[in-house]
């Protein structure tokens, strides 16, 4: 799962999705679900729908509004019944703006950077934990997540997680946990340096080299994926290794005992065999990055993390004894490809880089992908159970590509770039002129059933 700040600086802060708490006595706001781990792997560049959660009955999911999909009818609504409402603005009640979200009792949960609003007015920006009944009528604010306003000294914006009646989140570069509901003077760190300030530095959470901000970064700065499976939380961050280079690092929390540990590493070529990762990406003006080898979609369940590398194979390592298993080499079916987990499958997108805008060339390394027509459904054992096509979805056109967002059950759930493109001509901003050639937005959400292969187109976003 790549967490490059040059992909965020581009696709301006995708995000994770969510999900679910435990009630520990202090927390009864909160329930007592697991993290939802397959609701934590959408794929996709410049994508705005990666915040979801699951219920018994549909999925709830933010792309603009918040939607609920029903599972028996496949239809997607608004979650607002305010009279004559059109949905396109901060009075709508479906516009909570979550990053995280995630279900418990007859409530939503969700986390997000937004104002608070006391007596009809805003107060202080920073991000806090919101409860919502399940129409989105109810709002109320559960907690804070800001120690002090304006004092995150973070460059990465990580997603907060609940699992089992605690709040998981980063803090000036510090990982903490809370009990939901909970004063942050109950939280407590558990791993991280705190980040000092930088001079020129903007508001936390912020991306850097904005309003003539100039922000030169080291790439050496934490980016956080946050993880939970059972009695373990993970994160997965960036660290130093002993020949320099930046590669991503996943550690334990053991819930019970408290206690911190390294159990894997990202695996070097002469381990698992060359693979496509990132490349370094510089722009003076604003930033640096040093170059980041990077796999590409992981997922920890049971003791072992299992892996895709494009161009390269599905893996899994134990968490225990730091054993190596390739369980699928999946060249043959994807040159490069897309994959996603969950706790039966992998399911492979033979997608591959976008040509670069600029170049014309493969964008290798790049979040950007383009193609594919086809999923490969895998067991977790590595066996190829089902080669599913994904023509024939559009009429009169050919879709352009596809994200992978999740999968629940033999259901799995994509979205289509429907876009129409056309030819303008040439266009010219000031001294800058580009190809003519743009493209209507419109992205088709449906859903592939990885048993028949049939595929349910389940609402079209328009822009």
């Amino acid at each position: 799962m790549k967490k490059r700040m040059f992909a965020a600086l581009l696709a301006a802060l995708l995000t994770l999705t969510l999900a679910a708490c435990d009630g520990s006595p202090a927390a009864q706001t909160g329930g007592g679900e697991e993290f939802q781990k397959n609701m934590h792997q959408a794929q996709g560049f410049g994508l705005w729908l990666t915040t979801f959660c699951e219920t018994e009955d549909g999925f709830y999911f933010e792309y603009g509004p918040l939607y609920y999909l029903e599972k028996a009818t496949m239809k997607a609504t608004v979650v607002c019944a305010k009279p004559d409402c059109q949905h396109n603005d901060s009075t709508c009640n479906a516009a909570i703006n979550a990053d995280t979200l995630w279900p418990s009792g007859d409530k939503l949960f969700y986390t997000t950077d937004d104002y608070a609003i006391v007596n009809g007015v805003r107060e202080d920006y920073g991000r806090r934990v919101f409860s919502v009944n399940q129409d989105c009528t109810g709002r109320n604010k559960v907690q804070e997540l800001d120690f002090e306003v304006d004092g995150d000294n973070s460059v990465h914006t990580t997603m907060p997680i609940c699992h089992r009646g605690s709040v998981y989140f980063v803090y000036s570069d510090v990982l903490y946990r809370v009990p939901l509901g909970e004063d942050l003077k109950k939280a407590e760190a558990i791993w991280g340096e705190e980040a000092k300030p930088q001079d020129d530095q903007l508001d936390a959470g912020f991306l850097p080299g904005f309003s003539g901000s100039v922000i030169t970064m080291t790439g050496k700065e934490p980016s956080y994926t946050l993880w939970a499976d059972g009695d373990f939380v993970y994160f997965m961050v960036n660290t130093e290794q002993e020949d320099g280079a930046q590669r991503d690092t996943l550690f334990s929390y053991n819930v019970n005992t408290k206690e911190v540990k390294q159990v894997w590493v990202t695996p070097t070529t002469d381990v698992v065999g060359p693979w496509e990762f990132g490349k370094e990406a510089s722009n003076t003006t604003t930033f640096t990055l040093s170059s980041s080898e990077d796999v590409d979609q992981w997922y920890v369940l049971d003791g072992y993390i299992y892996f895709f590398l494009s161009q390269n194979g599905m893996w899994r390592c134990s968490l225990e004894t730091g054993e190596y298993e390739k369980l699928a080499d999946t060249t043959a079916q994807a040159a490069y490809g897309t994959a996603i987990f969950s706790d039966d499958y992998m399911c492979l997108l033979n997608d591959g880089p976008a040509l670069d805008y600029f170049t014309k060339e493969l964008a290798v390394g790049s979040p950007q992908r383009a193609g594919g027509d086809t999923i490969f459904v895998y067991d977790l054992t590595g066996k190829l159970l089902k080669t599913l096509p994904l023509t024939g979805l559009l009429e009169d056109r050919e879709a352009l590509g596809y994200f992978l967002l999740f999968q629940s059950g033999s259901q799995l759930y994509f979205l289509a770039d429907a876009g129409i493109v056309t030819d303008n001509g040439p266009i010219t901003q000031g001294n800058f002129t580009v190809s003519g050639e743009q493209k209507e937005e419109h992205n088709l959400l449906c859903c592939l059933d990885l048993e028949t292969g049939s595929i349910t187109q389940i609402m079209e976003f328009d822009h």
